[in-house]
């Protein structure tokens, strides 16, 4: 099971929130750390494609925010190349970590992304 949400950013409404990433642990088995590889990166791909085709911020501008537990920091920061921006409360207790794309960064992604997994063709239902 994946657990994953896409919306707008409360205060800057031309920016793209992605919360929740994450598998539940009742189904990774024997695999304590498994990562959502290749899931997670299309998910990350289909945030920033819709960042990409309806907000017009600048090339530097925050188009991207995703908000990470320290068991997956390396993961965004290393794997999927987004900018660290700080700690954060996530809820009492709880620590999070915020990454960010920029509208080239989120470029520089899909390009990347693509060039390894291809380019997805719509299917209609």
């Amino acid at each position: 099971m994946i657990r994953y949400s896409v919306y707008l950013y409360p205060y800057l409404p031309e920016t793209v929130e992605i919360d929740q990433i994450e598998t539940n642990p009742i189904s990774r088995g024997q695999q304590p750390n498994r990562l959502l590889e290749p899931i997670g990166k299309w998910l990350i791909w289909y945030a920033t494609q819709v960042g990409l085709r309806y907000f017009s911020l600048g090339e530097s501008e925050a188009l991207i925010f995703l908000v990470s537990l320290n068991s997956a920091v390396d993961y965004y920061r290393d794997i999927i190349e987004m900018e660290y921006m700080g700690a954060t409360n996530i809820a009492p207790g709880e620590d999070g970590y915020v990454f960010k794309f920029s509208r080239d960064n989120a470029a520089t992604f899909t390009r990347r992304h693509e060039s390894q997994w291809g380019i997805p063709t719509p299917v209609d239902s």
